[in-house]
């Protein structure tokens, strides 16, 4: 028996005079009867050893009594359930304590029957006893009756039913419900194992995808808002809550001016409940459509009347960008596209061939349905190999385990409260070549879910075999709730997926706070080369990306490759004939003056075939064209660099190579400068990287040398790594900020990238601090400096649009920027210069800077007061105020531990105005208030 089952006693004047059974359901609490708890003491029995109890709560049918001074480790019941189906199938079993001895009794039999009589103390009794028939059963009052491994109820009474035969009754939980706790339940048994074997299942047929390479999770790129309709068709009730609350939020204020105007019912979503009730579900979604529909009508019409009544332009605009809101109507009809898939029961997913419908449907049920917790069964459907509701019964039905009829109700019911589907997906159907005439079976399939309001289906195939093997199943009686979807759209919004996917895949990780914006667009704005720098990186950990480095990505993709086209050649070095057949093609693009499509027959058979290996790799493509050989012309394959940057590349290395002597290496950059060639932008920029890189003795002098080198300087310059700066470029840089020059706002914005002091040793965001220090004692120069980088931007009202700013970075743009960080601890630490920063700029916003400051000393103190304790050394008067008007600000905004007597001894050495004689409290208040 249950530990949790246990003996009780009630006395009047010490004598017994009931005895029955308990159920703990807390430490120290026991749940029995209300006629069982009577007299005037109550005592509960556990091997053997008795407890005092006393009564705590109670309702009409049962009592709670709780156990005093106990140290017994008492077990408790945790699965009691209201969620069974009860009825003349359902098998139950009883424990407990019967007669005066108390004695362990058991009882099993068939049929939990409702009682038909109301207002009393049972609702449900017993039918069919099998084993455990007594004569009497007092003493069992309060035992657990058992159904499916959950505690349905407690027996209450014995009596006799219309044939003379003695049973027993019970209350069901629902009758005590409200004196049990939350960790007492446990959800129906069924469900929990349906939720386990649909998830083990799915993710058994995922991996065959993943195996199989169909489906790459990491570089998976989510495109459009085909996964947002998903989520609507596999969770109504959630997902409309979720409408309503978008279209509550929305202000139409200004729209219902016109509409008061032109005598029209006035917008409004108020009267929505966002927490309707399953059984309100279709009424709700479909009054929400129809409400969308006639808003967005009214807004069109609006549009017209605007349109046609007002002459003046800018009165025209004002209205527009003041008063009337048009966007809305695109964002009610987004809303209206999504709750459209609430009614849908089957979907149809197409796409060309090899565009990613497996990937998408996997990465649905993997990363929505199955991480929610939502119940789904996928299936590849080249797995049928007979009618496809055969087996999804059998899967329902846990392989027999439970009957199908049970099965049915349970999830009948659970439809009824929560509107959640069981979601079947039916991947790739154009792939099942074994089932005859598959487009009807599914079609018949579809037809026969219809039963079956809680099955929903999503389905995919090729556009190419829609209408030549499954037109059928669009002629379905089900027509209503079908959908069929082209998912041809490819969104702008794929580059943070693609990204990080690429990384995940190649197993790189970054080093934290180390990718910066340029970087990070660099990579993402093409493919190609996140591809090039993914795998020349493969499985390298906390790698920096404060930059790429073109060349050297190019470089060491080449010395990758050449291995690897190569490997079952027997060479010494596997390097020189790919640089010889790059050099090949280098020489005839500079010969021919063509940097396109260069004819295959100018290589050999070996290089042939080393070029078909680019060509899978799609360093190269090729393509056929019309070309003249002598007095002929016939089709010939070409070939192109499929990426520009990795031709100029090669030209560079060619060059350098084979025209190394300073003659030629003239002679080809004038001719490549006069002729302004295709390559031109490219090569400069590589050669100019290679001389202040790795070939400072030879090339360096002779690029010095040129008219123009200046110009190639500020121009590239931008690219080089930190370990070839030299003091020199330190001297030019901090004069070009002093002088306010015109490369000044360059210098500046490659300075604030360049926080990490540690990494960037040689020219670093301290130059940029440097150059205001110098600056500080003249301050019409500083404030010169200060806002032309860091003006403060201020959108102007009454303007249809506003100009862009005039300062590279705005200062209040940079605290709204570090204030979606600043509770982050790591990120402040690498930050922590950009806090040193904006004591320099403090005067440009000074409210939003203390305001910054205030949060940083709460999440980060000790970056604060080391910050803070390096500037109030400073020299320069200017920047000790700004250092003085955060510290007092500070000290009214204490922490309330050691910092801040740091904070107050930073205020003391302050040295700003020392020696003038001012009243703390008086001076904050006249910097505050």
């Amino acid at each position: 028996m249950e530990k949790y089952i246990v003996k009780v006693r009630s006395y009047f004047k010490d004598e017994c005079i009931e005895y029955g059974t308990g159920v703990m359901i807390a430490v120290n609490l026991v749940l029995t009867p209300r006629h069982v708890a009577c007299g005037d003491r109550y005592t509960v029995w556990i091997d053997d050893k008795e407890y005092q109890a006393y009564v705590i709560k109670e309702n009409d049918f049962a009592v709670v009594l709780e156990i005093s001074q106990s140290d017994y480790a008492f077990t408790v019941a945790d699965i009691f359930s209201d969620d069974e189906i009860l009825d003349e199938k359902s098998t139950w079993s009883v424990s407990g304590f019967i007669s005066s001895q108390q004695c362990e009794h058991h009882m099993r039999g068939t049929g939990i029957i409702v009682s038909p009589a109301s207002n009393l103390e049972w609702d449900y009794h017993l039918a069919a006893t099998m084993t455990g028939r007594a004569d009497n059963y007092q003493g069992l009052s309060g035992s657990p009756v058992f159904c499916d491994n959950r505690i349905v109820g407690i027996l209450q009474m014995q009596a006799y039913n219309s044939g003379g035969a003695l049973g027993v009754c019970l209350s069901s939980v629902k009758m005590f419900h409200d004196l049990l706790t939350e960790g007492n339940f446990k959800t129906n048994e069924y469900q929990i194992l349906l939720k386990d074997v649909c998830i083990q299942h799915t993710k058994n047929q995922i991996e065959k995808n993943v195996k199989s390479k169909k489906y790459i999770a990491d570089i998976f790129v989510e495109e459009g808002d085909y996964k947002e309709n998903l989520r609507y068709f596999a969770d109504p009730m959630l997902f409309l809550k979720k409408a309503i609350r978008d279209t509550k939020i929305l202000d139409f204020e200004s729209i219902n001016i016109y509409l008061r105007e032109y005598g029209k019912q006035e917008i409004d979503f108020s009267d929505l409940m966002e927490n309707s009730s399953a059984a309100e579900l279709e009424k709700v979604y479909v009054y929400l459509q129809d409400k969308i529909s006639y808003v967005i009508s009214c807004i069109e019409e609006l549009e017209k009347n605007i349109d046609s009544d007002i002459s003046d332009l800018g009165k025209y605009f004002e209205i527009r960008q003041n008063n009337f809101n048009s966007s809305i109507k695109f964002y009610l009809s987004d809303i209206k596209v999504n709750i459209d898939f609430i009614a849908k029961k089957y979907l149809l997913l197409t796409k060309d061939a090899g565009q990613g419908k497996t990937n998408f449907v996997c990465d649905f049920a993997l990363n929505f349905l199955m991480r929610k917790g939502y119940c789904a069964l996928y299936f590849n459907a080249y797995d049928f190999r007979e009618n496809p509701m055969t087996l999804v019964q059998r899967k329902l039905s846990l392989d027999g385990t439970y009957l199908f009829t049970y099965v049915n109700k349970i999830l009948e019911r659970e439809w009824s409260h929560s509107k959640r589907p069981i979601v079947i997906i039916i991947d790739g159907l154009n792939e099942n070549t074994v089932v005859k005439n598959f487009g009807q079976c599914i079609r018949d399939f579809l037809e026969e879910c219809q039963t079956y309001p809680y099955i929903k289906v999503i389905m995919t195939t090729r556009n190419e075999f829609l209408q030549e093997r499954f037109a059928v199943i669009e002629e379905g009686t089900y027509s209503g709730v079908y959908k069929h979807i082209n998912m041809w759209h490819r969104g702008e919004d794929f580059k943070e997926r693609i990204f990080w996917g690429y990384l995940n895949f190649f197993g790189i990780t970054i080093r934290e706070n180390t990718l910066t914006n340029k970087s990070y667009d660099t990579l993402t704005d093409d493919i190609l080369l996140l591809r090039f720098f993914c795998e020349v990186n493969e499985n390298k950990k906390q790698i920096y990306i404060y930059d790429v480095y073109k060349y050297d990505v190019f470089r060491q993709y080449l010395n990758r490759k050449s291995l690897e086209y190569q490997e079952d050649q027997q060479l010494l070095n596997h390097q020189d004939s790919l640089y010889a057949l790059l050099d090949k093609i280098s020489e005839y693009m500079i010969r021919e003056n063509a940097f396109f499509n260069i004819p295959s027959s100018i290589f050999n058979e070996t290089e042939q075939k080393l070029l078909y290996k680019m060509l899978d790799n799609e360093v190269i493509f090729k393509d056929e064209q019309i070309m003249k050989t002598g007095m002929l012309t016939r089709n010939t394959v070409v070939i192109s660099f499929t990426f520009d940057e990795f031709r100029d590349f090669c030209i560079t290395n060619y060059v350098l190579t084979h025209l190394a002597e300073q003659d030629a290496f003239l002679k080809f950059w004038n001719q490549m400068n006069e002729e302004n060639l295709t390559i031109r932008e490219g090569v400069q920029k590589y050669i100019f990287y290679l001389a202040r890189t790795e070939s400072q003795e030879d090339l360096l002098p002779i690029i010095q040398a040129l008219p123009e080198y200046e110009n190639l300087y500020w121009r590239y310059i931008w690219g080089l790594e930190d370990c070839h700066f030299t003091a020199n470029d330190t001297k030019v840089w901090k004069e070009q900020l002093i002088a306010n020059g015109p490369h000044a706002e360059k210098i500046v914005h490659d300075l604030i990238g360049k926080y990490d002091c540690e990494f960037f040793g040689n020219i670093n965001i301290s130059l940029l601090f440097e150059a205001l220090d110098v600056l500080a004692d003249r301050i019409d120069l500083y404030d010169a400096l200060i806002k032309k980088m860091f003006g403060v931007y201020r959108q102007k009202k009454g303007i249809y649009r506003n100009p862009e700013p005039e300062s590279l970075w705005p200062f209040n743009k940079m605290i709204q920027l570090i204030m979606n960080y600043v509770n982050d601890g790591s990120w402040n630490t690498h930050h922590h210069e950009w806090y040193r920063l904006v004591i320099y700029l403090f005067e440009l916003e000074n409210k939003g800077a203390l305001d910054l400051w205030c949060k940083l000393y709460s999440t980060s103190p000790e970056v604060a007061v080391r910050i803070l304790d390096e500037m109030n050394h400073h020299k320069n008067s200017l920047i000790l105020c700004n250092v003085k008007e955060i510290l007092h600000h500070l000290k009214r905004h204490c922490n309330g531990d050691a910092f801040d007597q740091i904070i107050e001894r930073l205020i003391q050495e302050n040295s700003f105005c020392r020696d003038i004689s001012i009243d703390s409290e008086l001076f904050s208040k006249l910097l505050f208030d």
